[in-house]
């Protein structure tokens, strides 16, 4: 069970992570094998955390963003698998499952946002000379902040619907005994590490 005052903590928290990948820093913080293991540690699941960490980041290994390129948001699979775990009673499968699909998810809202973001480059290329300092300084800031509290209201959003769809999750006949494949996971988290390595 987690609180109301747990999913804010926990969006505050987890929305830190997202500045890291491209916005300030990328020190690697954002990677599931640090967000897992730190955030199960608070919601009291340290061990989840470092399973899920290391599952989703073998999934993860190579998808980073490069140029163009932007690929399914690592960190909010990571964070949403956690918080999906501990509202299903421990339902590693579907958790895991449904933290992948919502970092696709993520990454067309990323997509969205950075395609609205490039209407502000105007306000540069207009500047004069005396104030392109300045404005690109605030333009920073500007990215900062808007991607800190994307990915707030993203979560705040997002965690009571996950709270009500994971209630009735243990209802669906099929999926009650679905946690026992979780002794495959370890393989199939090498199998995709191997692959990324292998690929042409």
């Amino acid at each position: 069970m987690i609180t109301e005052i747990q999913f804010l903590l926990i969006s505050l928290i987890s929305s830190v992570f997202h500045l890291d990948s491209l916005v300030f820093g990328q020190f690697m913080f954002h990677r599931p094998i640090v967000v897992g293991p730190l955030l199960g540690f608070l919601m009291g699941v340290p061990q989840y955390g470092v399973l899920f960490g290391c599952i989703l980041e073998l999934v993860f290994l190579s998808l980073i963003p490069v140029g163009i390129k932007v690929p399914p948001d690592a960190t909010t699979a990571t964070v949403v698998s956690l918080v999906c775990f501990k509202l299903s009673n421990g339902n590693i499968i579907v958790s895991l499952i449904t933290g992948i699909l919502l970092g696709i998810i993520y990454k067309y809202l990323d997509i969205l946002t950075r395609s609205l973001n490039s209407m502000v480059i105007n306000w540069i290329e207009n500047a004069k000379d005396d104030v392109i300092t300045t404005r690109i300084n605030l333009l920073v800031v500007y990215g900062i902040v808007v991607t800190y509290f994307r990915s707030v209201l993203f979560y705040l959003i997002l965690f009571p619907l996950l709270n009500v769809i994971t209630k009735n999750i243990n209802k669906i006949c099929l999926i009650t005994n679905i946690n026992d494949l979780v002794y495959i996971l370890p393989a199939i988290g090498i199998g995709f590490g191997l692959a990324h390595f292998v690929e042409k």
